[in-house]
């Protein structure tokens, strides 16, 4: 089991896990791997404890989460789900962790290595980027052996996930089954009743308006609207305005060098030739006859994009070409390294061989090690000391702003006065209006609406909307909701009852078709008397484009004939037309020779689904199976 485990953790299973990979890091946060914390515990996972300082982290965390998306008024029902949520994901992680270090199974140090490197967050435009790398390390304030202990126990999960779902198979009459239903066709005859036809015009009576006025006030209503005046403090946004001189930055960056020095890289270009361990002697010598012509070429001073070009044009193969950017040592091979990390930019080596083949090496740019100077870093420099003297104005202003604004809550005045900030106001805007900046925060929505805001109107607390940016308001002035007048709403009261009238009428005249239909009338027929156009299709899959989708939703919803008389349904449209649909043949699915990519990717998504419901239950079984106990006194 566990031999098929680590031989199948890769290909498009890890690619369906790797997603979720690292998750774990920003949301339990190191000390979950190393057991930092205080002595109370919030629970026990087979004799292994997890800290309440872990719980906490985690449980702010996912609460944060869920006041970025509905704002800070979350119910004290709601603070109780997430206090479960977070309980239960900490033991099943602990529970899952526990399993793959028992099991035996290991992940290599290339293995991580290679990970980190993929990692987005650590990408620049020409791959990864080990200065981000470093910087985003320490931003998390994490040790890298730390982090990549906590990536390789991700990676070890990530392992397990990959033998369940890979030990998945799906038989093939199964699959045959499920692709047969996919590929079944329709032959049908369809028409729509559109609403916009049937809309008819004259005079609609005055008590019929003032009565669906009355009866749909909802429709006719002006939402509650605020106006609000806020003070602001951003970081990001103090920054732009902080100067600084040269001596000022060099002096900055020497007190924080070690954010800026990298390790020595150097970029690559490559021509080579594979010939592997077990090459013959024959592949050999073509293989050192191409490295040779390609040498000679390099000689002549032609660059190794020119003579790639050369070698693809005469239809000579062998030779390939591959670019690196920033390497580090250790990462290619000691001979490609010996010569990368001895020579000058623009070096060009001869022939070296390896185990792998053949290669002729050219170094790019050198960056790291004895270039870890200021001027390299410059750009990044200044923006780090603008940030860092704007956060020290930012924790001296913001609690400023906090204590006046709670000491002066009948006006921002003082406030901005004291920290030299401008009061921003508003105009009116309503919860679901469509607004930019600050005022498409939820947590700013939520706050301008509280009731106690408006009806105080006093100052808020600080709103945190991101780590480094505040912002305190007050409610100027407040809307409630109400119906709009008849007089002003009177053209779309009558539209709407026009709309409604013509939506029953469609209703009516649909039904009556399709009662026809079922006594017998002909398509025709039904044409003639009721002014309709009919349209057939023969042979309409589920995913044909050229029919209505609700059409074939309901084709394909009716099932199958007796074979001997069409399957006839009436369906309402959201829009309110009216589809009459027949079904008059159907066909089952066959699949053919050159339907390789549909049995594929059927199959690919009957695994897909059945691997997330083992993993479910391996879950549930591991669970029923460990020794838990969660002391709830202790949350």
């Amino acid at each position: 089991m566990l031999t098929t485990i680590r031989d199948k953790a890769t290909g498009w299973v890890a690619g369906i896990i790797v997603g979720a990979l690292i998750i774990s890091f920003a949301f339990w946060g190191v000390s979950f791997y190393f057991g930092q914390g205080s002595d109370v515990n919030v629970a026990s996972v087979n004799g292994t404890d997890i800290k309440l300082q872990t719980y906490q982290r985690s449980f702010y965390n996912i609460r944060k989460q869920m006041q970025s998306i509905f704002g800070d008024d979350l119910s004290a029902e709601e603070d109780e789900v997430i206090k479960d949520q977070t309980i239960q994901k900490l033991i099943n992680t602990e529970i899952i962790n526990q399993f793959v270090m028992d099991s035996g199974l290991r992940v290599t140090d290339a293995r991580v290595i290679e990970t980190i490197k993929n990692l987005e967050l650590f990408k620049d435009e020409d791959g990864f980027d080990r200065t981000k790398y470093e910087r985003g390390i320490n931003s998390l304030g994490m040790d890298p052996v730390f982090f990549e202990a906590q990536l390789r126990m991700d990676l070890l999960s990530e392992q397990l996930q990959a033998g369940l779902a890979e030990s998945v198979f799906v038989i093939d009459t199964e699959l045959n089954g499920v692709i047969r239903l996919k590929l079944q066709s329709r032959d049908i005859s369809y028409t729509i009743l559109e609403v916009d036809n049937y809309i008819e015009d004259g005079e609609i009576d005055e008590a019929d308006i003032e009565s669906f006025y009355k009866a749909n006030p909802q429709d006719y209503a002006e939402p509650e609207k605020v106006k609000i005046a806020y003070l602001e403090l951003d970081v990001d946004e103090m920054a732009k305005d902080i100067e600084a001189n040269e001596e000022e930055l060099r002096t900055y960056y020497q007190d924080n060098k070690e954010k800026y020095d990298v390790t020595e890289q150097r970029s690559v270009t490559k021509l080579f030739v594979k010939t592997g361990e077990e090459a013959t002697e024959d592949d050999k010598t073509k293989a050192k006859t191409t490295i040779d012509s390609a040498m000679k070429l390099a000689e002549e001073g032609k660059d190794f994009e020119e003579i790639i070009e050369t070698f693809n044009k005469d239809g000579k193969g062998l030779l390939e070409f591959s670019e690196h950017a920033f390497m580090a040592k250790g990462i290619l091979e000691k001979e490609v390294d010996e010569f990368l990390f001895n020579s000058d930019e623009d070096a060009i080596s001869g022939i070296i061989e390896t185990k792998k083949g053949f290669n002729i090496v050219k170094v790019g740019e050198i960056r790291g090690g004895p270039k870890n100077i200021y001027e390299n870093s410059a750009e990044q420099v200044e923006k780090d000391y603008k940030y860092s003297q704007a956060e020290l104005q930012y924790f001296e202003l913001a609690d400023q702003l906090t204590t006046l604004a709670y000491e002066h809550s009948d006006n921002l005045e003082i406030a901005a006065e004291a920290i030299d900030h401008k009061i921003v106001e508003t105009d009116y805007f309503s919860r679901d209006q469509e607004l930019d900046g600050v005022l498409a925060n939820p947590a700013i929505i939520s706050n301008s609406f509280n009731p106690e805001l408006i009806s105080s109107q006093q100052n808020s607390d600080a709103i945190e909307l991101s780590d480094n940016h505040i912002v305190v308001l007050r409610v100027l002035e407040h809307k409630v909701a109400t119906t709009k007048p008849l007089n002003e709403v009177r053209d779309q009261v009558i539209s709407d009852i026009r709309d409604k009238n013509a939506k029953a009428h469609v209703k009516q005249i649909g039904d009556a078709i399709v009662e026809k239909l079922n006594s017998g009338s002909s398509t025709d027929d039904v044409a003639s008397e009721y002014n309709v156009e009919w349209s057939f299709a023969e042979k309409v899959n589920r995913n044909d484009v050229n029919v209505n989708r609700a059409v074939l939703r309901e084709a394909f919803r009716l099932g199958k004939s007796d074979g001997q008389s069409a399957l006839i349904s009436g369906q309402v449209l959201g829009s309110g037309d009216y589809a009459v649909v027949m079904v008059t043949a159907e066909y089952d699915g066959q699949l053919d020779n050159e339907d390789k990519g549909v049995e594929n990717a059927t199959d690919l998504e009957l695994r897909r689904a059945r691997s997330s419901y083992e993993w479910e239950a391996f879950l549930n079984n591991a669970r029923d199976s460990a020794d838990v106990s969660i002391y709830e006194d202790n949350i």
